[in-house]
């Protein structure tokens, strides 16, 4: 018997030569031939015999004959195998091969783009490794000499907890002084014309000095630690309460609403809302300052050095705007962008965003507000009608400059006589100046500038970096709104307002400021002296006893 066992039937040959003519939605069958003489040949696939049409049993092919099988026979239990088409020498040749164990061919140009991308990112990480390892190293070196300092420092000086500086109690009752005295002889041209008692606003200025020297006592005497772990939560809660009360139930005064009334007692919450971002600013940089010196992610930069701390600042920068008090505004934001930039924040960026912040919400209440853009033409405007427009500060450049250089004396200003408008309040400036002169204006700003150093060197000797912050921020307070009350008086900036520190007639100001006093008393109970000037001191005081 012929060996059949390899042999391709004429089907197999035809779809070799005409694969165009393939079904090939069907599913393919493998004949099996069964020659006696071909058995050592590869072993068929399993197949699976097909039930008979008919129902009978179908008889198995005895060994050794060669009968084919027919297509219903039979079929196989795995999915078949998916034919390609390919083309030889001109022809298509169909093929059961797959592509699953050959190499997929790639675009050269491709390939050679995503290795030099995956040798770009392999060298900015490897740059981004290098930068955190030098910044490391830096910032361990730069602590290092820093702890090697404080340690060489520490060793020579001495903590000392005694009375409150004498210098700086010194520099406020002079200041609460003459600005009393002062108000005696700004004041009582405006209570005759007004019908009142001529020392019915020394009197009352008189009561607000008493009450604001006890708060300020009090406040010197609470330990600073109170105000770093309690106070600052309490002054800011308190000072948010009372902006949103002005907004419903204020009294307005021209175009401002920032005044409340609680029964006979008046106040402006706007000025309590000073100290307490002061004080909100000091904790946060305190409680975060490792955070706020880590600069190595910008994303983290700008969270803990303008998000945070810019909340506190923005919250209420916009309550005190929505009163109509720019100048408020202007003094509460410059106050806490100065602490947050002394507490270590990133200078660039903290002066990016707020100054972006606080240049939008300007423009924005000129936009809204039609009086102060009228008041900054009034100001760029040399043109403008003097008797109408800006009769003020016309007025109160006249005092000034009719004081020569000693003045008229002590009482005998003319211009307060109903020229100069607001004479014992935003203008006693210009009071001043006419009845002590240049000398008398150069002695106090001197005073003011006295004040705001003695209160730096307070801070620079407070034992943490809160109270440190609270001092300086005070300090800054009263020589900033001083500052720009002097500007507006001499007619260098646009008339905003801004009363002048210890001088100006207010009852709530005069008190809060008194209170901020205590406060930075309450500091400067803690200082530090050099260990060789304590014990000269103690041998000094030992030698008096004797």
């Amino acid at each position: 018997m012929q060996n059949t066992g390899n042999r391709t039937t004429s089907g197999q040959n035809r779809a070799r030569r005409h694969p165009e003519n393939i079904d090939r939605t069907r599913r393919p069958v493998q004949h099996i031939s069964r020659s006696a003489g071909n058995r050592s040949s590869a072993a068929p696939s399993r197949v699976v015999p097909a039930a008979p049409a008919s129902g009978r049993q179908t008889a198995r092919p005895q060994t050794g004959q060669r009968k084919a099988p027919r297509q219903s026979e039979y079929r196989f239990t795995a999915e078949p195998t998916p034919q390609r088409t390919t083309v030889r020498q001109g022809r298509p040749v169909v093929s059961n091969r797959t592509d699953a164990g050959r190499r997929p061919q790639i675009d050269p140009k491709e390939l050679e783009k995503k290795r030099k991308k995956a040798a770009k990112e392999a060298a900015k990480e490897r740059k981004k490794a290098a930068q955190t390892t030098a910044v490391t190293a830096y910032r361990e070196r730069h602590m290092e000499r820093v702890n090697k300092k404080e340690e060489a420092w520490q060793k020579d000086i001495v903590r000392v907890r005694g009375g409150v500086d004498k210098i700086m109690l010194g520099l406020i009752l002079t200041l609460v002084c003459l600005g009393t005295i002062m108000v005696f002889s700004a004041s009582y041209p405006s209570a005759l014309n007004e019908g009142l008692d001529m020392h019915y606003y020394s009197k009352r200025q008189l009561a607000f000095v008493a009450v604001g020297l006890v708060v300020m006592f009090i406040a010197s005497r609470v330990p600073y630690t109170w105000y770093k772990y309690w106070g600052v939560f309490v002054f800011y809660g308190i000072a948010i309460v009372l902006l949103c009360l002005v907004l419903v139930m204020g009294a307005s005064e021209g175009e401002a609403k920032r005044w409340l009334y609680i029964g006979p007692i008046s106040m402006q919450p706007s000025e309590l809302m000073k100290v307490a971002l002061v004080m909100i600013v000091a904790w946060y940089v305190d409680k975060f300052k490792p955070k706020i010196e880590d600069r190595l992610n910008t994303r983290h930069v700008i969270s803990y050095n303008v998000i945070g701390p810019g909340v506190f600042i923005g919250v209420a920068c916009i309550l005190i705007l929505l009163e109509k008090h720019l100048s408020g505004t202007i003094i509460t934001g410059i106050l806490g962008v100065a602490v947050m930039l002394v507490g270590g924040c990133h200078f660039g960026w903290t002066m990016l965003f707020m100054g972006a912040a606080g240049l939008t919400a300007g423009a924005l209440f000129v936009a809204i507000n039609p009086y102060a853009l009228e008041r900054l033409k009034t100001f760029a405007d040399e043109n403008a009608d003097k008797q109408d427009e800006l009769y003020q500060t016309t007025q109160g450049l006249y005092a000034i400059g009719s004081g020569g250089l000693f003045g008229v004396g002590l009482g005998h200003s003319r211009q307060k006589y109903s020229f100069v408008s607001a004479a014992h309040t935003d203008f006693i400036f210009s009071i001043w100046c006419e009845e002590l002169g240049f000398l008398g204006a150069v002695f106090l700003v001197a005073l003011f500038i006295a004040f705001v150093i003695r209160g730096y060197t307070i801070a620079s000797r407070a034992p943490d970096t809160f109270s440190s912050l609270v001092a300086y921020g005070i300090s800054t307070h009263v020589g900033l709104q001083a500052l720009l009350n002097i500007c507006v008086v001499t007619d260098i900036i646009p008339n905003t307002g801004v009363s002048l520190p210890f001088f100006s007639y207010g009852g709530s100001s005069l008190i809060v400021l008194l209170g901020e006093m205590g406060i930075l008393l309450s500091i400067s109970r803690q200082y530090y002296m050099k260990r060789k000037d304590l014990e000269e001191k103690q041998r000094a005081d030992a030698w008096d006893f004797d």
